[in-house]
């Protein structure tokens, strides 16, 4: 009787982890679901083609920006990491300069490692609430010129929402970017909207057609394509382009910062 009562214990305990188990995956699943269909709306409403995550790839959605190609990435959030969204746009060297933008507090402070110096730009309350820096600073003063700073504000701060933002121009790239897996088309689509107009006011070189042959030249004193400031004897490359970077930028980013490279790996 002993035998057939631990048996039956057994039973119901398999028969609750089971079920527990059954209602996480289920639930997983769901949220698996709910996550592509949203990535698909959005990617037809961008026009572009949604691209499920990959052994070397996060998912993303490909689509076109001002006759330029764009794509929005998702890094899936993990434990502590809420994971990180961002809309990039390669430049092909169409921007004459590196502009950083960030929320003042840890962001701000990441610039600062680097002697970055905090740009006024004019506006009391923005200058208050954000850190601006750019190389040349004569171009934080384009983007930021009085016939158009309110709406380049505006632009920066439809972003207050989501979590860290940053807007990062280098000679190659804009990213907006924040620390969080976007779920939603709304905030998904004020990061798309930031973007545009970010590049509207950018002074830009026309973009490049067709293709140039040129020879190759190595830069021997590049900055780093995060912060644009003097690499020095410590940087970090990415293991599949090889591109520099601080050890400190690389861990900021999470990744490469090239576009297309999504290099995960660096070497000293």
């Amino acid at each position: 009787m002993e035998t057939f009562s631990s048996f039956i214990v057994a039973v119901m305990i398999f028969g609750l982890v089971a079920g527990v188990i059954a209602i996480v995956l289920s639930g997983a699943s769901a949220a698996y679901a709910k996550e592509k269909n949203f990535r698909e709306s959005l990617a037809r409403r961008l026009q572009g083609r949604y691209l499920p995550a990959s052994l070397v790839s996060h998912p993303c959605i490909e689509f076109s920006m001002a006759g330029r190609n764009a794509v929005v990435e998702f890094v899936p959030a993990q434990r502590s990491d809420q994971g990180r969204t961002w809309v990039a746009v390669p430049l092909q060297c169409a921007s004459p300069g590196t502009l950083h933008i960030v929320h003042a507090g840890f962001n701000g402070s990441f610039l600062e490692m680097f002697g970055a110096q905090d740009i006024s730009i004019g506006d009391p309350a923005f200058d208050a609430a954000y850190v601006v820096r750019a190389t040349p600073p004569s171009l934080a003063a384009q983007v930021f010129s009085p016939h158009r700073r309110s709406r380049v504000i505006a632009a920066v701060r439809r972003l207050e929402f989501l979590r860290r933002p940053a807007i990062e121009l280098t000679r190659d790239q804009l990213r907006i970017q924040v620390h969080e897996e976007v779920r939603g088309e709304v905030p998904a689509m004020q990061l798309v909207k930031t973007a545009e107009e970010l590049l509207e006011f950018l002074p830009l070189k026309s973009p490049v057609t067709g293709i140039e042959l040129a020879d190759v030249k190595i830069a021997v004193d590049t900055g780093c394509p995060v912060c644009g400031t003097t690499l020095g004897a410590t940087a970090v490359r990415c293991e599949s382009c090889r591109t520099p970077h601080h050890s400190e930028c690389w861990t900021y980013v999470g990744q490469c910062s090239t576009y297309a490279c999504k290099g995960k790996r660096w070497s000293a």
